[in-house]
């Protein structure tokens, strides 16, 4: 942030000082700001020209702790100094990633009349969202947010921002690009739409959880929109027109309100759309075939909704496709064939739905997957063997259909990337040779009413790390190995009841900070039970696991348990 060369304006260096007397700086981040020369402080950005400060960037870096979570300690607190109004050339003020827990966002950051770019995102302050934001006639960014959406932390305050009576100084705002008010309470008796409506230049708008709803309007004005984020509103009403106008859209979540209805057709046509979702909605009918041209898409989330008939041929011409997850839908029928020319997907599920037929042998062609869900659906006949051509394959789950057959190691010999692997409930058997070495380190296994036996699975041997073995009613007629006590040490979950298993106890070398509680005999078997992690049941589709597989283990465990 240095700027050579340059002397800093002194009253402008001594305004500085105040401000930061009164902040709490534990990690020592301002360390920098002694001597006369404020323009190469930490965080301060000088005009080259005439030393005067036109840029203050105090956001906290986003760090976390050896257990996860978020590390704090380089946050910025307390209060914010009237101090800085003398700093009037001021375009750019970040002090987002802070904590001014307890103060109102000030009315005096209205009278930066050169301020382009606001971000307070996350950064503390509560109250009423000063209507005095509205002189800044030069602002291209406001960004307010409080909302985390990819659940990376949990912020250690609690307070709410709000808009009082209306949104009409927003309107004033008309050089504004980027607007995002997400968790600030708007309300639906508030006419956001109307003020947003007369900024024209306007590129991103994001709105998520501000209970909001979507008036019945047809026109819009922010045709150059390239980005609408209205996730966590609750909106009740049909997918709204206007959106087919807004042909420069690049992505489009509307996830986890009350739409309902159809998707219309007409999304087909915005060709630019690199991402839509529109999960956890109530939206019906079929996918329509429409959205087979969207030739820039790369990220199709449609689960959680009820969407019914087959998934369209057309989805093979998204050929940049990433990402295709339609879980927990109705939809039936056969997987189209097609599905194998998204030569880029990386992630893909089908889960909980009412699929049928056989899987394609297409599948095999999709090179860089990773996440491959088909639970759940009324899939049959014989696994085909080209799965086992995926090398990139982390996580498989194809449990609860009805796919049959014979599975030998052919189908695992180039899985080098294999972490969890889910094939409970179908009826096939699993027969892979006990002198096979598998190229892979499992975390997650479970075969359950598979026939796996009548050995004990070598499967496992190598794996190591395995923090979910579920085997239960496998067919296995066998002792326990002396290899098991080698894969224990990081076991969390261990079921093999219902099986004919002798022989000696092992010992499990559990490390886990939570050890078994019990041990629960069942006639001649027994079942282990350890600490179910519930937390998995809330893993987001962005860590790359699939959440139905995360999910249907821990409801088998409990369920048997």
């Amino acid at each position: 942030m240095a700027s050579l060369n340059v002397t800093c304006n002194q009253r402008e260096r001594q305004s500085l000082l105040v401000f930061r007397q009164g902040l709490t700086d534990k990690s020592n981040r301002l360390s920098t700001w002694i001597g006369v020369e404020c323009c190469e402080w930490q965080g301060v950005g000088c005009d080259m020209r005439n030393g005067n400060v036109v840029k203050l960037d105090l956001r906290s870096p986003l760090s976390f702790n050896d257990d996860d979570t978020l590390n704090t300690s380089n946050w910025l607190r307390s209060m914010v100094s009237p101090s800085l109004l003398n700093l009037k050339h001021l375009s750019y003020l970040d002090l987002s990633m802070n904590n001014f827990s307890g103060q109102n966002i000030p009315e005096f950051f209205g009278s930066f009349k050169y301020l382009e770019y606001l971000n307070l995102s996350n950064s503390g302050f509560s109250g009423v969202v000063p209507p005095h934001l509205g002189n800044l006639s030069r602002l291209q960014y406001l960004d307010l947010n409080l909302v985390d959406r990819y659940n990376m932390f949990s912020l250690p305050y609690d307070v709410p921002l709000m808009v009082k009576d209306d949104l009409r100084w927003v309107s004033l705002l008309s050089s504004l690009k980027h607007l995002d008010l997400s968790g600030i309470t708007i309300g639906n008796h508030i006419d956001w739409f109307n003020p947003i409506n007369m900024l024209p230049s306007l590129f991103t708008l994001n709105l998520a959880r501000c209970d909001i709803n979507i008036p019945s309007i047809k026109f819009i004005n922010f045709t150059s929109l390239n980005s609408l984020d209205l996730y966590g509103n609750n909106i009740t009403s049909m997918i709204p027109v206007w959106l087919s106008n807004l042909t420069g859209l690049m992505h489009l979540t509307l996830k986890e309100n009350n739409f309902h209805g159809r998707i219309p057709v007409s999304i087909g046509t915005l060709s630019s759309l690199s991402s839509i979702d529109l999960s956890l909605n109530h939206l019906s009918g079929p996918i329509p075939p429409s959205l087979g041209g969207l030739s820039s898409l790369r990220e199709l989330y449609l689960e959680e909704n009820q969407l019914s008939g087959s998934i369209p041929e057309s989805i093979g011409q998204l050929t940049r496709l990433q990402v295709l997850w339609l879980t927990g839908n109705q939809l039936n029928e056969s997987i189209p064939e097609s599905i194998g020319l998204l030569t880029r997907l990386e992630r893909l599920s089908l889960a909980d739905n009412q699929l049928s037929g056989s899987i394609p042998e297409s599948i095999g062609l999709l090179t860089r997957l990773q996440v491959l869900g088909l639970s759940f659906n009324q899939l049959s006949g014989s696994i085909p063997t080209s799965l086992g051509q995926l090398s990139t394959l982390r996580n498989l789950i194809l449990r609860g259909n009805q796919l049959s057959g014979v599975v030998s190691e052919i189908y695992f010999t180039k899985l080098n990337n294999l972490n969890g692997l889910s094939l409970s409930d179908n009826p096939f058997t699993l027969n892979v040779s006990p002198h096979w070495i598998p190229p892979f380190q499992l975390k997650y296994f479970s075969a359950s009413s598979c026939n796996i036996g009548p050995q004990f699975p070598s499967l496992i041997q190598t794996s190591t790390h395995l923090e979910w073995l579920i085997l239960s009613n496998s067919s296995i007629r066998d002792s326990i190995p002396e290899w098991f006590e080698n894969i224990s040490s990081h076991l969390q979950i261990l079921d093999l009841s219902h099986n004919q298993i002798g022989g000696k106890l092992p010992r499990i070398r559990n490390r886990s900070p939570n050890p078994y509680s019990g041990i629960q005999l069942q006639d001649d078997n027994f079942l282990f039970l350890l600490h179910v992690l519930l937390s998995l049941l809330s893993i987001s589709r962005s860590e790359n696991l699939d959440r139905s597989f995360s999910f249907s283990l821990a409801v088998e465990t409990i369920f048997q348990g």
